[in-house]
């Protein structure tokens, strides 16, 4: 009898568990997430967007004052159902509007290749691919062969932002850029990153910067135009 009273409570002990598990698990999922544009996130519930502000109340404390955000400070609104509202203004040029996504590609590689280094030394330069339209950014060694890693995959879909190059020298200039990148492949998890690149010119790392913002564009217009589908 003592063995059967023991077997109950350890049922309901794992039982009443299982239940609390699943209930901060759908709790984890009812918010929305307001993403800044320095990278900060807010968990809320978003009530309403108007043409300047976004108004919320915190997701922990939904009976509390109902708060409001400036657009012109948010990147990006993630809703509970997992679609995403950008706000960030990305400027492209009128001279880049009618080149194509493949061409895009094309140019931020060669480009990169040519004049992309990591963030602390010459020494070290990018090597730039694209996988489907996720750009991989390797890390080769001195001799511009070896790899270090398998670098990193950055998804320029999803900007935080772009901040401008950082001119240092007529030979040397910084791109500093806060976007997805892939965290963990099995669970298919992104997070956001500060890309911070060296490169060989300043030039040269306008260009850089004035394609992704493009490729940024072309894939907003692309998602857009699949979710009518």
């Amino acid at each position: 009898m003592k063995n059967i009273n023991k077997l109950n409570i350890q049922f309901y002990k794992c039982f009443f568990t299982i239940l609390f598990v699943m209930g901060v698990n759908l709790y984890s999922f009812g918010q929305d997430v307001i993403v800044k544009l320095d990278g900060e996130e807010i968990e809320s519930k978003v009530l309403e967007i108007t043409p300047e502000s976004i108004k919320y109340k915190l997701f922990d404390f939904q009976d509390g004052p109902l708060r409001n955000i400036s657009k012109e400070q948010v990147a990006l609104i993630i809703y509970e159902n997992g679609t995403r509202e950008n706000f960030s203004k990305i400027e492209v040029s009128n001279e880049l509007k009618n080149i194509s996504l493949e061409e895009t590609k094309a140019f931020i590689v060669e480009y990169i290749n040519k004049y992309g280094y990591e963030e602390d030394t010459f020494k070290r330069p990018y090597k730039a691919t694209f996988e489907g339209n996720y750009l991989r950014l390797v890390v080769l060694r001195r001799n511009g062969v070896d790899p270090v890693n398998d670098g990193l995959l950055y998804d320029f879909s999803n900007v935080y932002k772009f901040q401008r190059v950082s001119k240092r020298s007529d030979k040397l200039a910084f791109i500093n850029i806060f976007v997805s990148i892939l965290k963990n492949d099995r669970k298919d998890k992104w997070d956001k990153h500060k890309l911070v690149m060296r490169v060989s010119g300043i030039p040269e790392a306008e260009s850089i910067v004035n394609a992704l913002k493009h490729l940024n564009s072309l894939l907003l217009e692309k998602d857009a135009v699949d979710a009518k589908f």
